[in-house]
């Protein structure tokens, strides 16, 4: 076990330390994540991040966070 425990708050919990590289981690995995879940819908997923959808647009450039190609098995034709 490790000498040094985490510090607690009063309420028990953990108090969670961030640095900037794991914060920004944390941020590109999480707008990723609701990205995939709404099935790359731009406005639902800005509206589940609960930010503007142009934020989210600058976030997924800060973070070079692109749509994937559609599998060729869905590509519709006219």
């Amino acid at each position: 076990m490790s000498d040094n425990p985490k510090p607690k708050t009063a309420s028990g919990e953990f108090i969670l330390e961030l640095s900037n590289a794991s914060l920004h981690k944390a941020e590109a995995t999480l707008i990723h994540q609701v990205l995939q879940e709404t099935n790359w819908n731009i406005r639902r997923a800005a509206q589940e991040l609960h930010i503007p959808r142009g934020t989210l647009y600058s976030k997924m450039k800060k973070h070079k966070i692109k749509r994937p190609p559609a599998p060729l098995n869905e590509i519709r034709t006219k």
